[in-house]
């Protein structure tokens, strides 16, 4: 049960993120995946700097706040970018990043919470879709930002 919630905390957040701040879900997405990458090719040495530095050598914790941090940030960054016409597909693909939230963040949970989570029937029923997830949510993540850029109008130049 307690695994579940987490899980559904992990699912709503980016959701509320998008539909409070108007946030780019697409951002929150790249910049997710983009932590997930530091994370692997952190040298376990920095990760114990870090951690020296706020006051333990939990590697965990550190490797948590990696991933939290930037996308708190982006979220903060990011907001009231996404125009009322297009919340609807950023709140779509909020379900996305929040269902990868689920599959990426109980690694850097300490193990009890990571097996809270793992037995969980939310994750369970989730996990047999986790490439679908997060493959559909890269390729949602593409085609927003593609939509969402500005459009430049070339002026021809007329001989009046």
């Amino acid at each position: 049960m307690q695994g579940s919630i987490l899980a559904l905390i992990f699912i709503l957040s980016p959701l509320l993120l998008v539909f409070f701040l108007r946030t780019n879900a697409a951002v929150l997405f790249f910049v997710l995946t983009g932590a997930v990458t530091l994370q692997s090719y952190l040298d376990k040495d920095v990760a114990s700097f870090a951690g020296s530095i706020f006051g333990g050598t939990n590697t965990r914790a550190v490797s948590l706040v990696l991933l939290i941090v930037p996308f708190v940030v982006a979220a903060l960054a990011f907001r009231k970018t996404v125009p009322k016409k297009m919340m609807f597909f950023h709140i779509l693909l909020s379900f996305g990043v929040g269902m990868s939230l689920v599959y990426i963040v109980p690694q850097f949970l300490p193990p009890s919470a990571l097996s809270t989570i793992v037995q969980s029937k939310a994750f369970v029923s989730l996990e047999p879709y986790t490439t679908l997830v997060i493959a559909g949510s890269f390729l949602a993540s593409v085609i927003l930002l593609w939509l969402s850029h500005p459009k430049h109008d070339h002026h021809k130049k007329h001989g009046h």
